[in-house]
């Protein structure tokens, strides 16, 4: 299953609209501000982590950061805060780091933890009193082979619009061989998914523009070679388990194995 940075923030708390007009109008745009600002919080910590695997603020000698700046546009973060950012990362003197965790959550599946931190062993304390709460533990690197790290780009094409599901996703497909994508699937609201090597990322979004492509949402994620099936009672310990991670700032990204129909 393809995850977008915006589904992976879905554990932004909402809150309820009152009754009088003004009251949904203000609970609506907090809940909209929470989520943005969530995603922000997302995006600097993706920054911070490609700036020190990449030794770089410059987007033009760094490729990892370059990516996750398209990402920064297309949510349309605004230019003072990235630039907020950068300063950050060059000023940041705390020898922080990148770091890649795997848990073994409930029901057997796993959830790799991309961490950004210069207190590692601390944080690992923390989140292992998250696990022993929520009936897991750590892999320590047996769920790393259960992923591969591939590039996932969501977009649409109106030229296609007009056409049939099967006339869109034949000529997608097409499109997909020639952008040197691997495979391609039609979701909702005619969004294009598709799924290339993290190697061919960034020729590939490049074609899909030049044939009409609008890129909606991309980033190079790490995707489950198979599916772990969980009981509904597992399923609510996982979705709290990732709440509480989500809520931790050191926790940068979390991919897992989870099939969730």
């Amino acid at each position: 299953m393809f995850r977008s940075l915006s589904t992976q923030l879905s554990y932004v708390c909402k809150r309820y609209a009152g009754h009088s007009k003004w009251a949904n109008i203000k609970h609506i745009k907090e809940a909209k501000d929470a989520e943005r600002s969530a995603i922000f919080a997302k995006l600097s910590r993706q920054i911070k982590v490609a700036v020190t695997l990449g030794g770089s603020t410059d987007p033009k000698k760094n490729s990892k950061l370059n990516q996750v700046i398209d990402q920064c546009k297309r949510f349309n973060m605004p230019t003072a805060t990235l630039q907020n950012v950068l300063r950050s990362c060059e000023s940041d003197k705390n020898n922080t780091q990148s770091y890649m965790i795997d848990i073994k959550g409930p029901g057997n599946c796993f959830i790799l933890c991309e961490l950004y931190t210069h207190q590692l062993h601390q944080l690992r304390m923390t989140i292992a009193t998250q696990l022993k709460k929520h009936r897991s533990k750590f892999g320590d690197g047996a769920g790393n082979h259960l992923f591969e790290e591939k590039g996932i780009i969501a977009a649409e094409n109106p030229q296609l619009s007009s056409k049939s599901k099967d006339e869109q996703l034949e000529l997608a497909t097409e499109h997909a061989i020639e952008s040197n994508a691997e495979e391609v699937i039609l979701g909702d609201d005619n969004i294009f998914q598709f799924l290339c090597s993290s190697e061919t990322f960034p020729q590939t979004q490049t074609m899909l523009e030049k044939l009409g492509y609008k890129i909606v949402d991309a980033s190079v994620d790490y995707v489950p070679l198979k599916l772990q099936e969980i009981s509904p009672s597992d399923y609510e310990s996982y979705e709290k388990l990732l709440k509480k991670l989500n809520e931790m700032p050191e926790v940068v990204r979390l991919f897992d194995n989870v099939n969730i129909s």
